[in-house]
Protein backbone atom coordinates (compact mmCIF):
# COMPACT_ATOMS: atom_id res chain seq x y z
CA UNK A 1 0.00 0.00 0.00
CA UNK A 2 1.34 3.62 -0.79
CA UNK A 3 1.54 6.57 1.01
CA UNK A 4 0.87 8.74 -1.37
CA UNK A 5 -2.19 10.50 -1.92
CA UNK A 6 -3.61 11.00 -5.37
CA UNK A 7 -5.36 13.93 -6.26
CA UNK A 8 -7.17 13.73 -9.11
CA UNK A 9 -7.06 16.31 -11.20
CA UNK A 10 -9.92 18.02 -13.07
CA UNK A 11 -9.60 16.63 -17.01
CA UNK A 12 -9.33 19.83 -19.45
CA UNK A 13 -11.24 19.61 -22.33
CA UNK A 14 -9.32 19.96 -25.93
CA UNK A 15 -10.23 23.23 -26.47
CA UNK A 16 -8.62 24.69 -22.73
CA UNK A 17 -5.63 22.46 -23.63
CA UNK A 18 -4.83 23.76 -26.99
CA UNK A 19 -5.57 26.94 -25.47
CA UNK A 20 -2.82 26.69 -23.07
CA UNK A 21 -0.55 25.30 -25.79
CA UNK A 22 -1.06 28.09 -27.81
CA UNK A 23 -0.42 31.12 -24.72
CA UNK A 24 2.87 29.17 -23.70
CA UNK A 25 4.06 29.70 -27.09
CA UNK A 26 3.18 33.01 -27.85
CA UNK A 27 4.92 33.73 -24.66
CA UNK A 28 7.89 31.85 -25.66
CA UNK A 29 8.24 33.24 -28.74
CA UNK A 30 7.52 37.20 -27.26
CA UNK A 31 10.59 35.98 -24.99
CA UNK A 32 12.82 34.00 -27.40
CA UNK A 33 15.56 35.94 -29.51
CA UNK A 34 13.95 39.18 -31.05
CA UNK A 35 15.89 40.11 -34.35
CA UNK A 36 16.08 43.33 -35.49
CA UNK A 37 13.33 45.45 -35.73
CA UNK A 38 11.12 45.60 -39.37
CA UNK A 39 11.82 47.82 -42.18
CA UNK A 40 8.25 50.14 -42.18
CA UNK A 41 7.76 48.22 -45.76
CA UNK A 42 8.23 44.94 -44.32
CA UNK A 43 6.13 45.54 -41.51
CA UNK A 44 3.57 46.63 -43.36
CA UNK A 45 3.84 44.04 -46.03
CA UNK A 46 3.33 41.19 -42.82
CA UNK A 47 0.16 42.83 -41.42
CA UNK A 48 -0.86 42.58 -45.00
CA UNK A 49 -0.55 39.47 -44.93
CA UNK A 50 -1.66 38.26 -41.66
CA UNK A 51 -4.63 40.15 -42.33
CA UNK A 52 -5.75 39.17 -45.61
CA UNK A 53 -4.99 35.61 -44.58
CA UNK A 54 -6.99 35.40 -41.58
CA UNK A 55 -10.00 36.70 -43.25
CA UNK A 56 -9.73 33.91 -45.51
CA UNK A 57 -9.43 31.72 -43.18
CA UNK A 58 -12.53 32.81 -41.37
CA UNK A 59 -14.11 32.28 -44.81
CA UNK A 60 -13.08 28.94 -44.94
CA UNK A 61 -14.10 28.34 -41.51
CA UNK A 62 -17.77 30.51 -41.73
CA UNK A 63 -18.66 28.35 -45.12
CA UNK A 64 -17.82 25.09 -43.98
CA UNK A 65 -21.05 24.36 -41.68
CA UNK A 66 -22.90 25.05 -44.85
CA UNK A 67 -21.20 22.18 -47.17
CA UNK A 68 -22.58 18.85 -47.51
CA UNK A 69 -20.40 17.48 -49.72
CA UNK A 70 -17.19 15.20 -47.49
CA UNK A 71 -15.30 15.66 -50.49
CA UNK A 72 -15.67 19.51 -50.76
CA UNK A 73 -15.22 19.69 -47.29
CA UNK A 74 -12.31 17.90 -47.23
CA UNK A 75 -11.04 20.41 -49.82
CA UNK A 76 -11.93 22.94 -47.71
CA UNK A 77 -10.17 21.43 -44.28
CA UNK A 78 -7.34 21.48 -46.58
CA UNK A 79 -7.16 25.29 -47.63
CA UNK A 80 -7.96 26.04 -44.09
CA UNK A 81 -4.81 24.14 -42.88
CA UNK A 82 -2.59 25.80 -45.56
CA UNK A 83 -3.93 28.82 -44.27
CA UNK A 84 -3.17 27.81 -40.38
CA UNK A 85 0.22 27.12 -41.08
CA UNK A 86 1.22 30.44 -43.08
CA UNK A 87 -0.40 32.73 -40.51
CA UNK A 88 1.12 31.36 -37.86
CA UNK A 89 4.66 31.86 -40.13
CA UNK A 90 3.65 35.19 -40.37
CA UNK A 91 2.72 35.56 -36.93
CA UNK A 92 6.01 34.24 -35.88
CA UNK A 93 7.59 36.40 -37.55
CA UNK A 94 6.22 39.28 -36.58
CA UNK A 95 6.54 38.65 -33.39
CA UNK A 96 11.04 37.40 -34.29
CA UNK A 97 10.83 41.19 -34.71
CA UNK A 98 9.54 42.47 -32.08
CA UNK A 99 5.82 43.63 -34.18
CA UNK A 100 2.36 42.40 -32.62
CA UNK A 101 0.04 40.98 -35.50
CA UNK A 102 -3.30 43.30 -35.22
CA UNK A 103 -6.04 40.61 -34.90
CA UNK A 104 -9.38 40.85 -37.20
CA UNK A 105 -12.05 42.87 -34.80
CA UNK A 106 -15.61 41.19 -34.19
CA UNK A 107 -17.45 43.51 -36.92
CA UNK A 108 -15.11 42.41 -39.46
CA UNK A 109 -15.97 38.70 -38.81
CA UNK A 110 -19.04 39.09 -38.03
CA UNK A 111 -19.54 40.91 -41.15
CA UNK A 112 -17.60 37.49 -43.17
CA UNK A 113 -20.38 35.32 -41.77
CA UNK A 114 -23.33 37.55 -42.49
CA UNK A 115 -22.36 37.53 -46.00
CA UNK A 116 -21.69 34.02 -46.15
CA UNK A 117 -24.84 33.35 -44.66
CA UNK A 118 -26.44 34.87 -46.70
CA UNK A 119 -25.18 34.57 -50.08
CA UNK A 120 -25.73 30.80 -49.32
CA UNK A 121 -28.90 31.41 -47.94
CA UNK A 122 -30.87 31.03 -51.24
CA UNK A 123 -28.85 28.56 -53.30
CA UNK A 124 -26.30 26.38 -50.55
CA UNK A 125 -25.67 23.86 -53.49
CA UNK A 126 -22.16 22.75 -53.83
CA UNK A 127 -22.13 24.18 -57.37
CA UNK A 128 -22.70 27.77 -55.67
CA UNK A 129 -20.43 27.31 -52.46
CA UNK A 130 -17.85 26.27 -55.64
CA UNK A 131 -18.49 29.12 -57.16
CA UNK A 132 -17.86 31.51 -53.90
CA UNK A 133 -15.03 29.88 -53.45
CA UNK A 134 -13.57 30.14 -56.06
CA UNK A 135 -14.21 33.93 -56.29
CA UNK A 136 -12.51 34.32 -53.13
CA UNK A 137 -9.25 32.72 -53.87
CA UNK A 138 -9.25 34.50 -56.87
CA UNK A 139 -9.17 37.23 -54.72
CA UNK A 140 -6.56 36.30 -52.80
CA UNK A 141 -4.32 35.29 -55.82
CA UNK A 142 -5.14 39.02 -56.98
CA UNK A 143 -4.38 40.26 -53.36
CA UNK A 144 -0.88 37.89 -52.80
CA UNK A 145 0.77 39.09 -56.26
CA UNK A 146 -0.31 42.35 -55.20
CA UNK A 147 1.84 42.40 -52.11
CA UNK A 148 4.70 40.45 -53.97
CA UNK A 149 4.97 43.09 -56.56
CA UNK A 150 4.70 46.34 -54.54
CA UNK A 151 7.78 44.48 -52.24
CA UNK A 152 9.60 43.41 -54.83
CA UNK A 153 13.43 44.03 -54.87
CA UNK A 154 13.35 44.89 -51.16
CA UNK A 155 15.85 43.09 -49.44
CA UNK A 156 13.92 42.88 -46.03
CA UNK A 157 10.58 41.64 -47.69
CA UNK A 158 12.13 39.12 -49.80
CA UNK A 159 11.39 36.03 -47.33
CA UNK A 160 7.64 37.63 -46.93
CA UNK A 161 7.97 38.18 -51.06
CA UNK A 162 8.54 34.52 -51.06
CA UNK A 163 5.08 33.54 -48.74
CA UNK A 164 2.98 35.80 -51.23
CA UNK A 165 4.60 33.74 -54.19
CA UNK A 166 3.45 30.31 -52.43
CA UNK A 167 0.19 32.06 -51.55
CA UNK A 168 -0.87 32.89 -54.82
CA UNK A 169 0.51 29.27 -55.67
CA UNK A 170 -1.31 27.39 -52.81
CA UNK A 171 -4.62 29.63 -54.64
CA UNK A 172 -4.26 29.14 -58.45
CA UNK A 173 -3.95 25.05 -57.24
CA UNK A 174 -6.90 25.46 -54.97
CA UNK A 175 -9.18 26.79 -57.93
CA UNK A 176 -8.04 24.11 -60.06
CA UNK A 177 -9.12 21.49 -57.44
CA UNK A 178 -12.43 22.98 -56.92
CA UNK A 179 -13.85 23.34 -60.84
CA UNK A 180 -14.36 19.66 -60.13
CA UNK A 181 -17.69 20.72 -57.89
CA UNK A 182 -19.45 23.32 -60.44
Amino acid sequence: MSDTNHTATPVETPVETANEVVTAEVKVAQNSHRTQPLSPAAEKLAEELYKNMSMGCDAYLDMLPRVEDNRLKTDITAAMCYYEKTIGKVKQYLLDHGADPEERGMMAKMATKAGIMMNTAMDDSNSHITEMLIEGATMSVTTAEKLANHAEGKPECHDLVDICRDWAKFEQNHIDALKKYL
